[in-house]
């Protein structure tokens, strides 16, 4: 299907700084009903809508509410629509083992979870075992939760730059405890730059959530092939 995604993005962006949610649901169920993936309407659509609704907060263009509520709007979407959505097709598919577990968190500070709600769609549709420890959690919990659920991967997010300093202390707490070999951590979200990433001893930064999906998907190709 040949799609004008800019224009799509564009106009997506408009809806979810309309008055009430019911706009944004209704393209949505549109999209989705004309054979566009759920992978795709994240990637392409919700996305880049949101990286703007960011852009006009940040430039006064929008306030604090707007960009509340437009977040709100692309959670009752993914609970509403998309989930339900990737249920059906998620049972209808093969029965195949997971990919890997993944422990998601939004670091200690940070109440921001659209981000981090992607990512983990993404993941689960690409077959990896998601625990989402939700947001505002503290490093030594993230640590004692991805044991008790024998996560593979660390998945930390952080759209405010004051709460990188949490991510550096689960990295040094994994470290203290004699844990760093057993996982790998990634982090993401607007805060965490590359540089940033090496600094504190990350495996792996990303901005987007396919591009988490090929970082993890390459850190358990590498485990197994260990």
């Amino acid at each position: 299907m040949n799609m004008d995604w800019e224009a799509t993005w564009r106009e997506f962006t408009d809806l979810l700084l309309a008055d009430g949610p019911e706009p944004a649901l209704a393209k949505t169920r549109e999209l989705l009903a004309q054979g566009i993936t759920p992978e795709d309407f994240f990637q392409q659509c919700v996305t880049p809508a949101l990286v703007e609704v960011g852009n006009r907060f940040e430039t006064l263009d929008i306030f604090l509410p707007e960009m509340v509520s437009a977040a709100e709007i692309v959670k009752r979407i993914d609970e509403e629509i998309i989930q339900p959505m990737l249920k059906d097709s998620l049972e209808n598919r093969p029965q195949m083992g997971a990919t890997g577990r993944v422990a998601l968190a939004s670091v200690q500070g940070d109440l921001h979870d659209i981000g981090k709600n992607m990512v983990a769609l993404m993941l689960r549709v690409n077959g990896f075992d998601v625990v989402d420890l939700g947001v505002n959690v503290a490093p030594n919990d993230i640590i004692d939760r991805a044991e008790q659920e024998k996560a593979q991967i660390i998945g930390l997010s952080s759209l405010l730059t004051t709460c990188l300093p949490y991510m550096k202390d689960v990295v040094d707490l994994l470290n203290a405890r004699g844990l760093r070999q057993k996982y790998a951590v990634i982090i993401g979200g607007a805060a965490p730059t590359e540089a940033f990433a090496h600094a504190i001893g990350a495996d792996n930064q990303g901005h987007s959530a396919p591009e988490a999906v090929r970082i993890c998907k390459e850190i358990m190709l590498k485990r197994a092939a260990v």
